[in-house]
């Protein structure tokens, strides 16, 4: 199996700080690592960038209506999975490569208020989108450039934003990256024994039509390749990613 290596999850230190794009990103790539860190009693903080507001393909619905209706699913689905509190940025979806320096801000002052051992997010260079256009999204990239920029060099260097220090957020640097939708993941999660919690969470997002059988059938093909991979009926892939 090379470098692949099926992970323990005792091994992801709390606090955990997910950072993600769009609501069912979450679920979709870590809900399973999510559900069972929660269980463990770890802290688990979940930001989404946007709320999805553009996430329909009806010319009748407004901006607001589908990013208030994305947002009640997230919350539905985040109660599944133990998480407490959805944070939302409320960035316009799609049109998150053009906010980036007030994104890197948020989240810098994310990690100093969190102080997270470990950062799930999006891979800034997920591979050349071959097999799945999805994970060169724009949006997925620009979450995952800026959370590795604010988590690894902003977010503990005391010059960044220093009007964060006369708040009293001091500097801070995660011990741990663990990013989703990588071409190249190196690290996994046995969600096996949780599946049905994570499918039950996925399905939440109707407005992406996450409810119907041939999205269960994706999942389950997704799961069950990951873990295939590394010797376990379905897993959760990352490639991990440590500080200098």
């Amino acid at each position: 199996m090379g470098n692949l290596r099926l992970g323990n999850i005792h091994e992801i230190p709390g606090p955990v700080l997910v950072v993600t794009a769009h609501p069912d990103d979450i679920e979709i790539h870590c809900g399973g690592t999510i559900v069972q860190l929660v269980a463990q009693g770890k802290d688990v903080t979940c930001v989404l960038c946007t709320s999805g507001n553009r996430g329909t393909d009806n010319p009748a619905m407004t901006m607001d209506e589908i990013g208030a209706t994305r947002e009640k699913e997230q919350r539905a689905a985040s109660e599944i999975l133990g998480v407490k509190n959805p944070k939302f940025l409320r960035h316009d979806d799609g049109d998150l490569a053009f906010t980036m320096p007030q994104l890197r801000e948020e989240i810098v002052r994310l990690i100093r208020e969190v102080r997270p051992q470990s950062v799930i997010t999006h891979d800034p260079y997920p591979g050349n989108g071959g097999q799945d256009s999805c994970s060169i999204y724009p949006d997925h990239t620009s979450v995952g450039m800026t959370t590795f920029e604010s988590a690894y060099i902003c977010a503990p260097g005391s010059l960044f934003y220093p009007e964060h220090l006369r708040e009293g957020l001091l500097p801070f640097k995660p011990s741990k990256m663990y990013l989703i939708m990588s071409a190249d993941p190196d690290f996994f999660i046995d969600i096996t024994d949780i599946w049905q919690t994570k499918l039950a969470a996925i399905r939440k997002h109707n407005s992406q039509g996450r409810y119907k059988p041939e999205n269960d059938h994706e999942m389950e093909r997704i799961n069950k390749e990951n873990g295939g991979r590394v010797g376990v009926e379905r897993a959760e892939a990352f490639r991990l990613l440590l500080p200098t």
